[in-house]
């Protein structure tokens, strides 16, 4: 029992040591006058609750000092005594305290960034070089540490930015050690656009946590940085560094992938590439393209190509494209396009095309899908609210279009009925029929065509359509196809009533080894106009005038 209590001592003792703040970001409070300086870092050591390692003979302990600390943090307060010119390094409760390197070939720029106005320090702050584009972000405590190999008087000046802070300029001492504390102030015009603040994070289309500090450095950089070119292994390895999100490039090449602010000219990507802004002229990628602005120019993804602005130019992808919203020039991909709003030129997909308001042509494999289309859609399958043009496909639904119920006769099928769908420039007919009789099996036939209905005057309409329908009794066992070529009028009589009139010229193919193909005509014979027989084949037709009339309810 006993070593179970001490077991849980312990555990606890380390997470009240886990919940402090390092020992040497801990406040303290502290003056000296005239006072030595090992005296002076003994008393200090007993303030922040820590050892200190050095040697007298390096770092001139026996030194006096003036100081008067009020809740500074330990870092600082040997910064200050030290003059920068000390390397701290923390191990456990043991800080140690040397000499920096003499050496002319690395300078350490560190210091701690703090609101101007409250003095607290500031966490996730950007600390760039605008020439180099190097960067680094400060710690939870307000900690930066900017170190340099081989440095120019260009390394010195370091641009500070953070979100709803001002943008702040510093050089930077050019000693090879030096520390510095840096003063930034809010910026109110920023802190009021409350709503471009929290909608700018949903841009960013790289972050692999939300501490990552690629994440970090995108969230504070509001302006966009410009250079020529760039190159990338990966994300954030290349050129452009981490700032790589906030630079926008003339030409960027990525050996794997890249992300980018912008590009100006032409991208090309081994397997992707992700940009935040905009995009113009060419971009090309093995597997996807990601842009978050304007695309302007060709893009070309293996995979699929994602917009989450408008397109101006030529889209295509092996797979899918999509842009959130306006579309000016054409998508074309191996199965899906989709555009969130207005599409202006051309869609072309081996499966779907989805899109709003289109001002052009959808071309698709199987279905397309819009809401406005003033132009053309070409599929299997057409959906569409409305259609100021022609929709041609095997089945066409428009809402605001044509769609009639149609109850009929003709010469062979004393009861059918139809159904239309489309527009009137061209809708396409489903039509079964059936002929009742007293034997077990009944006569019977479906059939599917298209047709067009001209206005002539109000409420009067020509109809001219081309349908071809199986007739079979009971079991569909052999060919028997009656092929119709009709001409008639469509009189409206009411309000979503009207009655059809007209005659049909029809062509009848059946296989002739067949011998229980159903009588053609029972209540009412037309006369036979042609007979052929087509015995290479085991195929004869047969052609006669006929008529259909009825009723269309719409």
């Amino acid at each position: 029992m006993r070593s179970f209590f001490s077991i849980l001592i312990a555990i606890s003792y380390l997470q009240l040591l886990a919940q402090q703040a390092p020992v040497l970001e801990r406040t303290v409070t502290l003056a000296a006058q005239d006072e030595r300086l090992d005296i002076f870092l003994k008393k200090l050591s007993q303030e922040a609750g820590c050892i200190f390692s050095y040697s007298a003979s390096a770092l001139d302990v026996n030194r006096t000092i003036s100081y008067t600390f009020q809740d500074q943090p330990t870092r600082e307060i040997l910064e200050t005594v030290f003059d920068g010119q000390v390397k701290i390094k923390q191990k456990g409760v043991y800080v140690i305290l040397t000499p920096p390197p003499n050496t002319s070939k690395e300078v350490v720029i560190r210091g701690y960034i703090v609101d101007k106005n409250s003095g607290s320090r500031i966490s996730d702050v950007t600390v760039y070089n605008p020439v180099t584009l190097r960067a680094v972000t400060t710690d939870q405590y307000g900690y930066f540490e900017y170190v340099v190999k081989k440095p120019t008087p260009d390394d010195y000046k370091l641009i500070v930015k953070k979100v709803d802070y001002t943008d702040t300029v510093v050089l930077a001492s050019q000693k090879r050690s030096s520390f510095q504390k840096i003063s930034i102030r809010l910026d109110k015009e920023k802190l009021n656009n409350v709503g471009a603040n929290i909608a700018k994070p949903a841009t960013h289309l790289w972050s692999w946590t939300k501490r990552s500090v690629a994440n970090i450095h995108l969230s504070n950089m509001r302006d966009t940085i410009q250079r020529t070119w760039q190159v990338s292994f990966v994300p954030f390895v290349g050129t452009n560094r981490k700032l790589s999100g906030s630079v926008s490039n003339d030409f960027s090449f990525n050996i794997l992938g890249g992300y980018s602010g912008g590009t100006n000219k032409a991208e090309l990507g081994g397997l992707f590439n992700i940009n935040t802004g905009s995009v113009k002229y060419v971009q090309a990628a093995g597997l996807f393209n990601i842009n978050g602005g304007l695309t302007q120019g060709a893009q070309f993804g293996g995979l699929f190509n994602l917009n989450l602005e408008s397109t101006r130019g030529v889209q295509a992808a092996g797979f899918m494209n999509l842009t959130t919203q306006h579309v000016r020039g054409a998508q074309v991909a191996g199965f899906l396009n989709l555009a969130g709003e207005h599409i202006e030129g051309a869609q072309v997909a081996g499966f779907t095309n989805i899109g709003n308001t289109i001002d052009g042509t959808q071309v698709a494999g199987f279905v397309n899908v819009a809401k406005n289309v003033y132009g053309s859609q070409i599929g299997f399958l057409n959906i569409a609210d409305s259609v100021q043009g022609v929709p041609v496909g095997f089945l066409s639904f428009v809402a605001k279009g044509y769609h009639t119920l149609e109850l009929g006769t003709d010469e062979v099928m004393p009861a059918n009925i139809s159904f239309r769908t489309g527009v009137r420039a061209f809708y396409n007919i489903i039509t079964v029929g059936i002929r009742p009789e007293k034997t077990d099996s009944v006569t019977w036939s479906f059939g599917y065509g298209v047709g067009t209905s001209p206005k002539i005057m109000k409420k009067l309409y020509l109809n001219f359509e081309l349908t071809a329908n199986q007739l079979s009794k009971g079991n569909i066992e052999a060919l028997n196809v009656v092929n119709r070529m009709y001409a008639g009028v469509d009189f409206q009589v009411a309000r979503k009533v009207a009655l059809y009139a007209g005659p049909v010229v029809s062509i009848r193919v059946y296989d002739t080894t067949f011998n229980r193909h159903p009588e053609l005509f029972t209540h009412y014979k037309p006369t036979l106009q042609q007979q052929q027989t087509y015995a290479r084949y085991d195929l004869a037709s047969e052609l006669w005038w006929g008529f259909k009339a009825g009723i269309r309810l719409f």
